[in-house]
């Protein structure tokens, strides 16, 4: 049951409901017929299309209550935002400038208005949408009459509803909208357009009026206003009479019609003075018969200025100017044609036949004539005129021909210039030309050559040259500084000339020049020269001549000079040319002298370098042929000294020949050894007296092998009474084994087999060594001594061994000469100083019987069959002998037993070398280093040679005698003995 006045209540809350919402939508009608009339009055009023487009903008944002509203612009595929209101600038940088996507196409197409949610937007712009905060966004088309101009977008931060009247509403705001930008587009064009024009009319500079017919002015440019110092509205719609100045000229209706119908007159301007060209022209507007005039008028008045100009420059102009008929008559030319022909007025001048009177040479004319008739100009056509008094004038024309409406030529105009200074720069020119020349040619010779003689001869033939000369020559100084030689010259020589090739001036040039470093002799030179000096720089008897001095600092190191049979007169230009190549030429000799002095000082650093390392080579052979001589020496003793035991055992005859024979071949076997060991040793020279037979004998000897293996033939001949030399006997074996070896190498080249010749003799106190061999010969016998000259192949020879033996050879005050022999093969010969005194030969040492020896030795030796000999040599004679092989055995037989002596090898194993045996004796048991008998291989270590020699100890070196190492020992046992009986 519904309670009384229920019903009545409810239908007056629905009545106040309808009201309210027919109140609400007609209040929403009412703001978008505001926002309509708003938009129409703005586009009404707009004359650009972006201000109106932010306005609706703004109306739009408020209508619809939305936070942000924006323009995008369709530019070819691109949507970008042209105008916006309550967008941030992070938005408008980021997505201020899209791609056209999917859904801006379809809003497009569709032509309706489209409500997006940020969540579903494309990719390009959710995140965008996201930051500034939008729910949704409504996008609206902004469409043109035949095409989409671009997009208009609502963006909203709350949900809302859009009803259909909404979107029609946007819709239909957004057409007007689009038809609006369309239109003010072209109204900007227009506008544009219009602009451009006016900007165009009002740049020209000359000036342009355009008037009806009556006179009446329709358009002036700028420069016609700025002319007559009027603004536009003074002008436009005025008579040309109200308007125009006058200047000294009557008119009526427009100055410049009054001048008559031609479309271009040239003369003086009616209104504003001067000269001027005007161009005048009729228009008729599109759809009126109306006609106009247009005059444009452009100022000559500077251009009038300009022909007169020059036509004074036709007047005053220092070249010759002329115009003249093919058939020669003269119809104008200016003063200077008239003053440099010679004449005194231009009416004489004209009066003259130019091709008769004028110019001088017919072929001159003639090819004058061809050329124009040929190219219509001449340029610096060189000619010879003729002037007033007969005398020839050389002159460069350049003209030019006119010719008239047939192509004939009517007349010749151009310019006539006078060439006489022109000849004469251009002979200074070429002279200069000549001096770089020649300076440049003597700078690249004594750039690229060091040949002082090749320098100085191409440095006078050039100076010769520019100067004209017949005979010159240069002078360089000696080490003395006072002589001086001829070092280069050309020419025909006087007499007294040719004995002044070398020149001695004790009292130098004279005061005067050195104290000034005078660098050029003249005549006015003369007075101040020591007379020996005049004489010579006078000395080619020519009566033009001139001498440079080439300074170098402080002294003259040269003097060149130069002579003529002309008489002429050297020039300050010429003094000071020559000073150059003087200066040039002394900085080249300096180079030059320096360069040789640091080329020899490079051979000598390079020959010493080169000696160092013969030397270091020869130390390491030395080294090599020691430790060979160790291992061969110790065999070589145990042989020989069993072969003199066996010699002393009663053999029968042919055991006992056998015996000898073995004796002889062991000794020749340590001679082989020892000859290599002195060769090879490494020390400072020390003359002496010396057989050079025996010294010659050894080194033939070292090579024995060689020439029986290479079927050598060896031929001696050598004198009796050979006297002896002082020399190195080592030094001079060097230098037979150097000659030696390459007299085999050449015999060996040539397919082996010969004869090597060997002779010594005594000639004219020197002792001649001669070798001759049969082989091919020397191919340079100048150069066979010269460093690094060699014949063999690459890694045969360093071509140092002859240049070696060349200097050994000079140090003992010798000579050494190689040639060849006419017969065949080469011939080698080396010459010594005698020393006066024939060389001793070798006394034989007669056998004796000594007593046996009683003691007790202790013997030590590291290898067993040398330990051997020396034990049974020891025993035999009547010794007590106890045996060692190592230092360790050696240290316990003295700690346990008792000896009289030691005899013990000086190189021990374990580093136990004679200095450490001999301190180690002294240290332990006192005295019996005197007792103490070394035997060696070799003694070629310096420093053990020192130690033995100052200590005095006794050594004997391998392979020794047995009645040696029976002798020593039995000196150490009477030591003992000695110092027994004196206790």
């Amino acid at each position: 049951h519904i309670a009384p006045g229920i019903n009545l209540l409810a239908d007056l809350l629905l009545g106040f409901s309808m009201m309210l919402i027919v109140l609400d939508d007609f209040k929403l009608r009412t703001q978008r017929l505001r926002v309509v009339n708003a938009l129409t009055t703005t586009i009404a009023r707009a004359q650009q299309h972006g201000p109106m487009m932010l306005t609706a903008l703004e109306e739009l944002k408020g209508l619809m209550k939305v936070k942000a509203a924006w323009f995008r612009v369709l530019e070819g595929d691109k949507m970008v935002i042209a105008q916006h209101i309550g967008i941030s600038p992070e938005f408008l940088k980021a997505a201020g400038y899209l791609k056209l996507g999917q859904t801006q196409q379809k809003v497009l197409q569709e032509a309706k208005p489209v409500v997006i949610k940020a969540a579903a937007a494309d990719d390009t712009v959710r995140e965008y949408l996201k930051q500034e905060g939008f729910h949704h966004i409504v996008v609206t088309p902004v469409l043109g009459k035949k095409s989409p101009i671009g997009t208009l977008a609502l963006g909203s931060t709350q949900r809302r509803f859009y009803t259909r009247e909404d979107l029609d509403f946007l819709s239909t705001t957004a057409n007007q909208l689009g038809i609006a930008v369309e239109n003010l587009r072209l109204l900007e064009q227009v506008l544009r357009s219009q602009r451009q024009w006016m900007n165009t009319f009002d740049s020209i500079q000359d000036l342009i009026l355009a008037h009806d017919s009556e006179y009446r002015i329709i358009k002036a440019n700028q420069a016609l206003l700025q002319r007559l110092g009027q603004a536009p509205f003074a002008v436009v719609g005025n008579l040309c009479e109200a308007v125009l100045p006058r200047k000294d000229s009557d008119w009526t209706g427009c100055p410049y019609c009054a001048r008559g119908d031609a479309d271009f007159i040239e003369g003086p301007d009616p209104c504003f003075g001067g000269h001027s060209m005007v161009s005048t022209s009729s228009y008729s507007e599109q759809g009126s018969k109306q006609k106009g005039i247009i005059h444009v008028v452009r100022d000559t008045t500077e251009r009038q200025a300009v022909e007169e100009k020059y036509r004074l420059l036709f007047e005053q102009v220092q070249e010759g100017v002329f115009v003249a008929t093919p058939d020669g008559k003269l119809l104008d030319c200016n003063d200077a044609f008239v003053k440099m022909l010679g004449h005194s007025t231009r009416e004489e001048l004209m009066a003259l036949n130019v091709d008769i009177e004028l110019y001088a040479s017919a072929e001159q004319r003639e090819a004058f004539r061809r050329e124009i008739e040929h190219h219509n100009y001449v340029r610096n056509f060189e000619v010879t005129l003729r002037k007033k008094d007969g005398s020839l004038l050389t002159a460069a024309e350049s003209s030019f021909a006119t010719r008239n409406a047939a192509g004939a030529i009517e007349r010749y105009q151009g310019f006539v210039v006078d060439m006489t200074e022109k000849k004469r720069s251009e002979d200074d020119m070429r002279r200069r030309n000549r001096e770089l020349n020649a300076l440049n040619a003597m700078a690249v010779i004594a750039t690229q050559s060091f040949d002082l003689d090749e320098i100085l001869n191409l440095t006078l033939r050039q100076v010769m040259s520019l100067f004209g000369a017949e005979t010159g020559s240069i002078y360089l100084s000696d080490l003395d500084e006072t002589t001086f030689r001829r070092r280069a010259g050309w020419g025909q020589r006087s007499e007294q000339r040719a004995h002044f090739s070398e020149v001695v001036f004790p009292d130098g040039f004279g005061d005067l020049v050195m104290r000034s470093r005078t660098e050029v002799l003249t005549l006015e030179f003369l007075p101040h020269l020591p007379p020996l000096v005049v004489d010579f720089v006078q000395a080619d008897g020519l009566p033009a001549w001139i001498w440079v001095l080439l300074w170098s600092k402080d002294k003259p190191i040269g003097i060149m000079g130069v002579s003529s049979r002309e008489a002429r007169e050297y020039s300050s230009n010429d003094e000071n040319l020559l000073v150059a190549i003087g200066r040039q030429l002394a900085t080249t000799i300096e180079k030059v002298r320096l360069y040789e002095e640091t080329c020899r000082a490079y051979e000598d650093l390079r020959r010493t370098q080169e000696q160092l390392l013969q030397s270091e080579k020869m130390s390491a052979v030395g080294q090599l042929i020691a430790g060979v001589a160790h291992e061969l020496n110790n065999p070589l003793t145990a042989i020989l000294g069993y072969a003199q035991l066996l010699e002393g055992e009663g053999l029968d005859e042919r055991s006992a020949d056998f015996v000898r024979k073995l004796f002889k071949q062991a000794q020749r076997t340590h001679r082989v050894v020892q000859n290599l060991l002195s060769f090879a040793r490494q020390r400072k020279p020390q003359k002496q007296e010396v057989d050079i037979r025996k010294v010659l004998e050894e080194t033939l000897t070292l090579r024995d092998y060689d020439f029986k293996v290479s079927n050598i033939a060896v031929e001696r001949d050598f004198g009796p009474d050979v006297p002896a030399v002082t020399a190195d006997p080592h030094q001079l074996e060097q230098v037979f084994l150097n000659i030696i070896n390459n007299a085999v190498d050449a015999l060996l080249e040539s397919g082996g087999g010969g004869a090597l010749k060997v002779r010594i003799a005594s000639e004219n106190g020197n002792v001649c060594t001669t070798f001759r061999d049969t082989g091919p010969g020397i191919k340079d016998p100048k150069r066979i001594f010269d460093p690094f000259y060699t014949t063999k192949s690459v890694g045969k020879g360093t071509g140092l061994g002859l240049s070696i033996c060349y200097g050994i050879v000079k140090e003992h005050g010798g000579d050494i000469t190689a040639h060849n022999d006419p017969a065949g093969g080469a011939v080698v010969e080396i010459r010594l100083p005698a020393s006066g005194r024939v060389a001793p030969a070798e006394a034989a040492v007669a056998p004796r019987r000594e007593a046996a020896i009683e003691g007790r030795i202790l013997l030590a030796e590291d290898e067993e069959a040398v330990l051997e000999f020396e034990r049974d040599v020891l025993v035999g004679a009547g010794a007590q002998v106890v045996t060692a092989m190592s230092s360790d055995e050696v240290k316990n037989r003295l700690s346990s037993e008792t000896f009289d002596a030691i005899i013990i090898n000086g190189k021990m194993p374990g580093d136990w070398g004679a200095p450490e045996v001999y301190h180690w004796l002294t240290e332990k048991y006192a005295g019996m280093e005197k007792r103490t008998l070394f035997t060696f291989s070799s003694v070629a270590d310096q420093e053990i040679r020192k130690f033995l020699q100052e200590n005095n100890v006794p050594l004997l070196v391998k392979p020794f005698e047995v009645v040696d190492l029976i002798k020593h020992a039995r000196g150490l046992l009477q030591q003992k003995a000695q110092a027994a009986s004196a206790d």
